[in-house]
């Protein structure tokens, strides 16, 4: 953690108001960064100052003004990755190699220090090769700047990435961490990372690339192995927000994954992974929606999602029922109660009349494609069975989904509701 610099940023804005040396609309000091930059230049003195404890709080102090834009910019100004470029390579200690990339990675917030990076390819591939480092510190600030940058890139700039990526081995340096690691934020920053890898390297320009470099069965046994240590076994140490942040983004990650041809068999060794994770999805959002009262517009996005995902992987064959089917049945009728109690006026749910039909229609009828969709593929045995869940709904749920689809199922439950109507008259 870095340490509190409330006091040092006290005496710099002092300092700064008596010589007038104020970066830019900013409180900082602009002899307090200088003095920090000339010790960085000063080679021969720069292993005896790495190790003297207020030289690391500078540090730390300049890591928190590079939040600023104007601060940033002046550091640009006066050449500072060209410096960190010089003085990097002969520095040793971890914490003062992991402030350094802290603040490379706040600069990379700006789009101009991002263009100035991506012209150091040697600099660049400098800091890519800290993606085999064992310190879990070092690795998320690189992580960040490489998000950060990745972000502001320009399109022409990410076969330059890619290549940069590739000679570093930095996809196999990634997954390693993320089977690997049990270090809760550094696996939710590599995972961060990777749905920024395959958010903005995923295009026209470097699809193939992307699929030959970071899609693989490797990719997806990680990503689902990171998710496991997070959601399962670190949950009760997670905030709300980032644990529904790795929710989300691992679904995303996963359908650049299988978003290419034959991914079936491509990934058919990793389904039941795929599956263990969609099913602690949905349960999440089960808890939420039918436990806690709370209707989360991320749910529209998560089934659709997940649709997606099962029937590139044709995961409905071989699903049983518990994993996605029954939680999207109960958050249906959850939300079918739901909506009826508050046009009655006696609703647990906070949202008004309005809100709360329109977001009813956005989730209901997904949940009904996911559940028509198995019910449409799943095998003959779990047929049986979702029938039978379903059995007093089928009818609303069927009549909720395009033609095409609603006739497939009607044709293959046909003979099963035959013989449950029999059963039942008799």
């Amino acid at each position: 953690m870095k340490p509190d610099a409330e006091t040092l940023e006290t005496n710099e804005e002092a300092d700064a108001s008596v010589a007038g040396d104020a970066i830019g609309d900013t409180v900082y000091s602009e002899r307090f960064v200088l003095k920090i930059l000339l010790k960085l230049a000063n080679l021969d003195s720069l292993k005896d100052e790495v190790k003297d404890k207020s030289f690391e709080d500078d540090l730390c102090t300049l890591w928190d003004m590079t939040a600023d834009k104007d601060v940033v910019l002046f550091l640009q100004k006066h050449d500072v990755l060209n410096l960190f470029n010089f003085a990097l390579p002969t520095i040793e200690t971890p914490r003062i190699i992991e402030i350094i990339v802290g603040i490379i990675g706040n600069m990379c917030c700006q789009r101009i220090a991002v263009a100035k990076l991506i012209k150091m390819e040697n600099f660049l591939r400098l800091l890519l090769e800290y993606i085999k480092t064992d310190d879990s510190l070092v690795l998320i600030q690189l992580l960040r700047l490489v998000s950060s940058a990745l972000f502001l890139a320009e399109c022409e700039d990410i076969p330059i990435w890619m290549n940069l990526f590739e000679s570093v081995g930095y996809s196999e340096a990634l997954y390693f961490i993320l089977k690997n690691s049990s270090h809760k934020q550094l696996l939710i920053t590599a995972i961060e990372n990777t749905n920024s890898v395959c958010s903005y390297c995923n295009t026209d320009n470097v699809r193939t690339t992307f699929y030959a470099r970071f899609v693989n069965v490797e990719a997806v046994v990680s990503l689902t192995t990171a998710f496991t240590e997070v959601v399962v076994n670190q949950k009760e140490s997670c905030e709300k927000e980032e644990l529904e942040r790795v929710l989300l983004i691992s679904l995303q990650i996963t359908l650049n994954m299988v978003g290419f041809e034959n991914a079936s068999e491509k990934f058919h060794s990793c389904k039941d992974s795929v599956l263990s994770m969609i099913k602690h999805i949905l349960l999440y959002y089960e808890d939420k929606l039918i436990n806690q009262k709370e209707i989360d517009t991320d749910l529209v996005d998560i089934v659709d999602s997940t649709i997606t995902i099962v029937n590139l992987l044709q995961l409905s064959e071989s699903s049983a029922i518990d994993v996605f089917f029954v939680p999207c049945h109960n958050m249906w009728k959850a939300m079918s109660v739901a909506t009826k109690s508050h046009q009655n006026g006696n609703s647990d749910f906070e949202d008004s009349n309005e809100d709360l039909a329109q977001i009813s229609k956005e989730i209901k009828l997904p949940l009904c494609n996911l559940l028509c969709g198995y019910v449409l593929k799943c095998s003959e045995t779990h047929l049986l069975t979702a029938l039978d869940v379903i059995n007093g709904d089928y009818e609303i749920i069927v009549c909720e989904v395009d033609s095409e689809i609603r006739n497939n199922v009607s044709r293959r439950a046909t003979n099963y509701r035959t013989r449950l109507k029999e059963i039942i008259d008799s």
